[in-house]
């Protein structure tokens, strides 16, 4: 292949500098490339210089040679831009090469025929050994003279790093190692200062080379060449950090590197050394940082670089300071740290975004003018439209072109979305935008798998060869699509390379997974063996080559080590799919897979060996749950699929079966001695024919088999050694597993082995800045932590990740790190302590989330390391050091309220006795209190009000004590005491503590402060069940006031407030006014949220409840049914609030008697929740009570008494005996026996409900009166008419005194005593009592509202009794006039008051008139409500009486 044909003006330009046209432009030049312009479209010269073969394959290049012509032609360039530039850019001293010529990698001699190695960049592994793969990586390099070489071994540069690998007839490109360190880590487009410092490294490593070279034996390279890696690795990434994001916060604080670039040199030339070269003295380097120094200081600081308005660096004084390279693009580059700066002292959602592009995007586009106006701290949830509308044009110029060239039609966008989605798909929120936007890949690239893959398994999961048998029949139809495949994102682990043996397991478990044609597909696979027989690493390598061959659509992995309760398992899985609640209700995440349910994926969960049995429950109910939601529809391509579309594998030590599921367990066995000899020998030659007797020792384990043979390589272990020590009696009772691990660990230096005995105090995977911390060193130290963890990795006792950028360490390392740290004496308290500190000051970060309303965004910081606050929490009741106490303190009292989501009750209950424990001990009343505090509020989130209260007041006691009376503390712990006030109704006192949390509030803070509105709020809630609506109105305009100023008009908490507004109106009967703020509320939350979002389903549902109370039940159903769609789809079919919507939607077709209706609602709302909470959850028993009420109306007394006997038993359980809610459920129990004649089991049941509400509310509640009113119901039925009325005068006194003699209730009370008088033959009081009742309901409620109907029609009935027949039809005619015009001659509540005229028509002798408009009303009756209906009944007896009338009258 030629030089590359460049034109004039890109020929002096580095491609670095390219943009998306200059790619263009040079694609068009060359005939051979220009067929890559629709692939390309929109990279720019930096991403071209980073296309690798894989990246290639993924955006659509599908042929190899192809990938090979078109990098090989681009490196051409590269080299031929960096020879010119060698010649004549002298400001930029890092690409000019050394005076003396370099020595190309490859024998003493330079020869390329000779056995030496031979350095080669990107090579796959596949063409190492000497394979064919049509999908492997090409050679990245654009030399024709490729050279051949026969024999003997060589080094590899390929995506792992260095390394030597047996030669076998491969060819390629001697390179130099300076070309290594230049070209394929490319220091020289880095590093904005401090130039010179990278040179001389540069320089140092040419020497190092030469060294090795000339003076080393064969035989030692390999390790020589693996010490090397490590270094030049170091190296490398030590200059990467100055171009990362907060280079300029480098040069403002001014710190010097000459110390880390000096222990840097020493460790390159320390492995000259080791080659046993003695290099001349240490070379000294120019501290660049030092003189930088003294430029700022004379020019007077930083400050002095900055506009006075703007604060931002005036650049032509800051160009002095970075490279020349660098100059071409400062203005952007400090535009972009600026902000980056100005983001990264934030606190807000975008902080969970790891892209750092990204992460500037959004705070710019949804933080930072929120927070200049407002003082908020952005939004992390966004419509659609509004992404789209600064999406990708607020990207930083060259990656927004870029990405535009690739999202640019309604099509495009509308993948995008599909791909990235995760929660409610009319959102998008900064987590699914981590989750699928990686910060290691480019933005444009991964933008553009995304897309390809969501286009590819479309035409995938239509085509039927899709449904082929197993990965070794995938059909040829597919193959066009599927080479174009890529899974868009997942949670598997990296893991390494299969092992010799490995292999076989791989392929069992696959023919597991997908069996022969006619034998059926199990739905889980349970895959066990023992710990160290690499259960995951095989598990992952079949799920990828499942996706690869298109049988799965993409697979997850969710981690259940350390995980004790059902709270931690349920957040698992939700992380394992990036959908994140802030409650552990796993609704969310059975909507999400509900939607993918057409896509075949694929869950592999990790079970720890020591897998409680309550564990066990909680994996197998999860799992059960997701595969029936899968099962669930069936769609005409799930009839046609041949396989499960969700197969889960179960990594265990013991086969899991669950019930009802299709399960096979596949179990791995040991690799034997023969492959594990073979593995040995592989990575250790040197072991020869004692590869048989190593291997032996090893156990059978690839762990095991991993580690030895490592350190014999490296030569950190010596093979006698190892088998000496393994055999060693001591070490007899251990697993063979266990005994190499020990000597391994025992081999370490002291340093390496002090770490890795800390670091095992992490649970589960961790930061490099957490075990920098950890380990003592400073952040300034990073680099060093870097090199220690990189030792331990080499060595396999810790495990890396790329992608998420974190280390973990094997469950077997662990256990034996622990153990031997135990048998040393080292109890490493201070280390605990540190550790204890570092996640609390975490937790802060992401409780600060919480508190700024982006609980999503605060969850999946909280995820990322679960594992590890679950272990400060575990550590609280097992003797914590003393020093912890002040961070334990602090959690309770700052992070709790995100801490309490992932704990359940009796875990938080333990952790704060447990610090209360140790408060006492150390005498720490601060920390007493707040302890207390805690445990009362974890008491009341438990319903035990009457216990929470005790531990509270003392806790304000002791707080007040320590702090003071107006510490904000104290108003905090007032609040907390005052809920649970209310909840006991001690209401004078909850008030009482409200207005003193106020008072400090609004003093220390401002009386327009967030906290002191919602502090108001709370005040206005309660002042409104105290019957204060007056008051209780001031307060809430007050609140919305301060939100409106605070938030702007348009902030979702003012729509809060505007609904609270909206429901005290409601209670108070201004209906219009309160519509009107609930249509403001509603448009703030479309325009907010968009008008899909589930708030505005609920402020829907809250319009659509006043809307019926209007008597417009046309006008709610509508809105009752748009609250319902949305929240099916935002939330899928089966999540709770579809469940409400369902309740609300038939309480409005039951107010309208159109009772058959309503019926299949209620029962798909108990069915959705007894699925999502199971059958013993408190709201499953309101829906059973639901149900039952109209099953009461219904007739069906004996089915309706049934559910409140299941309601009562759930509540008696949840929230114990004496709860109003089990008070509520007897009086319908009671109900229902009066409906099957057994009365006298309904007395008990009233007066038990009466005694309750009487100690719930007192003697003289309102809320006594409805109970009171019941038992004289049943009373009455018994005969005992006397008691009845005593009860009837009762609740009518209480209802006086509480809200007038003129109130809506007093008269539902007068209506009720009449009605007992009626019975009692008292005809004259209570017909005085109907007359009263209609005055007040006319002269409060309208003279046409449907309650004075009622009563008409009550009043007729006793006019009828009384004998009085010409005034009871004229009242029961007024009746029907109003029901007629309100609700329409079909209702059945008009066919009552016809019912009520016949009855009175048939007393006066009409018997014909009577007979026509019974029998009107009887069919109606019959048609709505059933034959068993009591009106039914009604009408059935006076038709029965006009016919006995007809016949005597014949």
């Amino acid at each position: 292949m030629g030089k590359s044909k460049s034109v004039p003006d890109l020929a002096s330009k580095a491609m670095v500098f390219w943009t998306s046209e200059d790619v263009k432009q040079w694609l068009k030049e060359h005939e051979s490339l220009n067929k890559y312009t629709k692939q390309l479209k929109g990279t720019t010269g930096k991403e071209l210089m980073k296309l690798t073969d894989d990246i290639l394959t993924q955006i659509g290049i599908k042929n190899p040679l192809h990938r090979m012509q078109l990098i090989n032609t681009r490196d051409d360039l590269i080299a031929q831009q960096e020879q010119d530039t060698a010649v004549k850019d002298t400001d930029s001293p890092i690409m000019s090469k050394p005076a003396s010529p370099t020595p190309s990698f490859v024998t003493p001699q330079h020869s390329p025929k000779g056995k030496g190695p031979i350095l080669m960049k990107s090579f796959s592994r596949s063409q190492m050994n000497g394979t064919s793969n049509s999908s492997s990586s090409g050679f990245s390099f654009g030399d024709t003279s490729l050279r051949r070489s026969k024999e003997g071994n060589m080094v590899v540069l390929d995506d792992d790093g260095l390394s030597v690998v047996p030669m076998k007839g491969v060819q390629g490109k001697a390179i130099s190692l300076v070309e290594v360190i230049t070209e394929a880590y490319g220091l020289w487009k880095q590093a904005y200062y401090n130039a010179s410092n990278c040179e001389a490294l540069v320089s140092c490593a040419a020497e190092l080379q030469g060294l090795v070279l000339a003076n080393t034996s064969l035989a030692a390279r390999p390790t020589l060449m693996a010490n090397l890696l490590e270094a030049v690795t170091e190296v490398k990434e030590f200059i990467a950090t100055f171009s990362e994001r907060g280079w300029l916060s480098r040069l403002e604080k001014v710190s010097s590197d000459k110390e880390e670039f000096c222990r840097l040199d020493r460790l390159l030339i320390s492995v000259a050394v080791e080659g046993g070269n003695q290099p001349g003295p240490e070379q000294e380097y120019t501290d660049d940082t030092a003189e930088l120094r003294k430029q700022l200081d004379a020019l007077g600081g930083m400050a002095a670089l900055q506009d006075p308005e703007t604060q931002l660096l005036a650049l032509p004084d800051l160009e002095q300071f970075v490279s020349a390279r660098a100059r071409a693009v400062l203005a952007s580059l400090v535009a972009q740290e600026v902000a980056w700066r100005q983001s990264s002292l934030q606190t807000g959602p975008h902080q969970v975004i790891r892209n750092p592009e990204v992460r500037l995007w959004w705070w710019r586009s949804f933080g930072s003018a929120l927070l200049q106006t407002y003082g908020s701290l952005g939004t992390e949830e966004i419509t659609w439209e509004r992404f789209w509308s600064s999406f990708p044009k607020g990207l930083e110029d060259e990656t927004a072109s870029s990405v535009a060239q690739v999202i640019y039609n309604k099509h495009t966008k509308e993948l995008f979305q599909a791909a990235i989605s995760r929660g409610n798909p009319n959102l998008v929120t900064p987590v699914e935008l981590e989750f699928s936007l990686p910060r290691n890949i480019n933005l444009a690239q991964q933008c553009q798998i995304l897309l390809n893959w969501e286009n590819s398994y479309k035409t995938l999961s239509r085509s039927a060869g899709r449904m082929g048998s197993g990965p070794r029949s995938t059909g040829s139809t597919l193959s066009a699509v599927a080479e174009e495949y890529r899974p868009v994102v997942n949670t598997l682990p990296e893991v390494t390379q299969l092992l010799l043996g490995q292999e076989r397991h791989c392929q069992g478990l696959l023919d597991a997974l997908q069996p022969d044609q006619g034998q059926g597909v199990p739905q889980v696979v349970s895959l066990c063996g023992a710990p160290g027989a690499g259960k995951v690493n095989i598990a992952v390598m079949a799920a990828e080559t499942l996706f690869s061959s298109t049988l799965w659509c993409n697979a997850y992995f969710a981690d259940m080590e350390r995980v004790e309760t059902g709270v931690e398992c349920a957040f698992q899985f939700m992380a394992a799919f990036a959908v994140t609640a802030d409650t552990s209700d796993t609704c969310n995440l059975m909507s999400w897979i509900g939607r993918w349910s057409a896509y075949p994926i694929g869950l592999i969960v990790h079970c720890p060996p020591d897998m409680t049995a309550r564990l066990l429950k909680h994996v197998t109910h999860n799992v059960e749950k997701m595969i029936k939601i899968v099962q669930s529809g069936a769609t005409l391509l799930r009839i046609l699929q041949t396989h499960p579309l969700l197969q889960v594998v179960l990594c265990a030590s013991e086969p899991i079966n669950i019930p009802g599921i299709d399960c096979v367990t596949y179990e791995l066995e040991d690799l034997g001695v023969d492959n594990v000899a073979q593995i040995l020998t592989s990575i250790a030659p040197q072991i020869g024919d004692r590869a048989q007797e190593l291997a032996e020792a090893c156990g059978g384990r690839p762990l095991a088999a991993h580690m030895v043979g490592t350190a014999l390589a490296s030569g950190t272990a010596q093979l006698e050694e190892v088998l000496q020590a393994v055999a060693s009696p001591a070490v007899a009772h251990l697993h063979p597993l266990d005994r190499c691990i020990r000597y391994i660990v025992s081999t370490l230096p002291d340093e390496f082995l002090h770490a890795l005995l800390l670091l095992s105090l992490f649970p589960g995977s961790f930061e490099r800045r957490a075990a920098a911390e950890l380990l003592g060193m400073t952040s300034t130290a990073l680099s060093k932590t870097r090199s220690l963890l990189r030792i331990l990795t080499t060595c396999n006792l810790l495990q890396y990740s790329s992608t998420s950028e974190r280390y973990i360490m094997h469950a077997s390392v662990r256990a034996c790190c622990r153990s031997l740290a135990r048998e040393l004496g080292l109890t490493y308290e201070s280390a605990r302590v540190t550790f204890i500190e570092y996640y609390t000051k975490y937790l802060a970060k992401a409780a600060a989330l919480l508190a700024a309303q982006a609980p999503v965004s605060a969850m999946r910081l909280f995820d990322r390391e679960h594992q590890n606050i679950h272990e400060i929490v575990r550590w609280a009741s097992q003797g914590p050091p003393e020093e912890a106490l002040p961070f334990y303190s602090d959690i309770l009292w700052e992070s709790m309220p995100l801490l309490s989501g992932r704990l359940d009750l009796l875990q938080r209950e333990v952790f704060c006795k447990a610090v209360y424990e140790q408060a006492v001990e150390q005498k720490d009343r601060v920390a007493q209190g707040r302890a207390l505090w805690q445990l009362g509020s974890v008491l009341g989130d438990q319903g035990q009000f009457k216990n929470a209260e005790v531990p509270l007041r003392d806790a304000l006691a002791i707080l007040e004590s320590e702090l003071g009376s107006d510490h904000l503390d104290i108003a905090k712990a007032c609040n907390g005491l005052a809920v649970v006030l209310f909840r006991l109704h001690q209401y004078q006192g909850a008030q009482d503590l409200y207005a003193r949390a106020y008072d400090i509030q609004s003093s220390k803070l401002g009386p327009e402060d967030k906290e002191v509105a919602t502090t108001m709020n709370n005040t206005a809630g309660l002042l409104k069940a105290m019957g204060k609506l007056a008051d209780a109105e001031v307060v809430y305009r007050t609140v919305l006031d301060i939100r409106e100023k605070e938030l702007g008009p348009d902030h979702v908490d003012v729509a809060a407030s505007l609904n609270n507004i909206a429901v005290l109106l409601k209670t108070s009967g201004q209906f219009e006014e309160a519509e009107e703020m609930y249509t403001r509320s509603i448009a703030i939350k479309e325009k907010a949220l968009g008008p899909n979002h589930p708030q505005v389903a609920l402020s829907l549902n809250n319009l659509a409840a006043l809307l019926r109370k209007m008597i417009k039940g046309e006008q709610a159903e509508k809105l009752y049914m748009r609250s319902l769609s949305i929240r099916e789809e935002a939330l899928g079919p089966d999540h709770p609030q579809v469940a409400a919507s369902y309740v609300n939607l038939a309480g409005l077709l039951k107010s309208e008697n159109r009772l058959m209706e309503a019926l299949p609602y209620f029962n798909k709302a108990l069915d959705i929740r007894e699925r999502a909470y199971g059958p013993d959850h408190p709201d499953v028993s309101a829906a059973q009570i639901s149900l039952a009420e109209l099953l009461k109306d219904l007739g069906k007394f004996e089915e309706a008494e049934r559910l409140c006997r299941s309601a009562i038993n759930i509540l008696e359980k949840s929230v114990g005996e004496d709860d109003v809610n089990v008070a509520a459920a007897l009086s319908l129990q009671a109900t229902c026996l009066q409906g099957l004649g057994k009365a006298t089991e309904a007395e008990p049941l009233c007066r038990r409900a009466l005694n309750i509400r009487e100690q719930a509310y007192g003697a003289e509640s309102p809320n006594v009166a409805t109970a009171l009113t019941a038992l004289a119901d049943v009373l009455k039925e018994m005969s005992s008419f006397e008691e009845a009325e005593a009860l009837a005068r009762r609740s009518l006194v209480i209802r006086e005194r509480s809200f007038g003699s003129d109130d809506p209730l007093t008269a539902t009370s007068l209506n009720n005593l009449a009605l007992l008088l009626k019975d009692a033959n008292h005809l004259e009081e209570a017909e005085t009592m109907c007359r009263k009742c209609i005055d007040i309901r006319q002269r409060v409620l309208g003279e046409s509202s449907l309650e004075v109907a009622t009563t008409w029609l009550n009043l007729g009935g006793v006019l009828r009794a009384a004998g009085k027949l010409e005034e009871a039809e004229s009242a029961c005619r007024q009746c029907l006039d109003i029901r007629e015009r309100q609700l329409g001659s079909q209702h059945t509540d008009t066919a009552a008051a016809q019912i009520g005229i016949g009855a009175v028509l048939l007393k006066q002798g009409r018997v014909d008139e009577a007979k026509t408009i019974l029998s009107k009303a009887a069919t109606l009756t019959f048609v709505k409500l059933g034959e068993r209906h009591q009106q039914s009944l009604d009408a059935m007896n006076w038709l029965a009486e006009c016919k006995s009338c007809q016949r005597n009258m014949g």
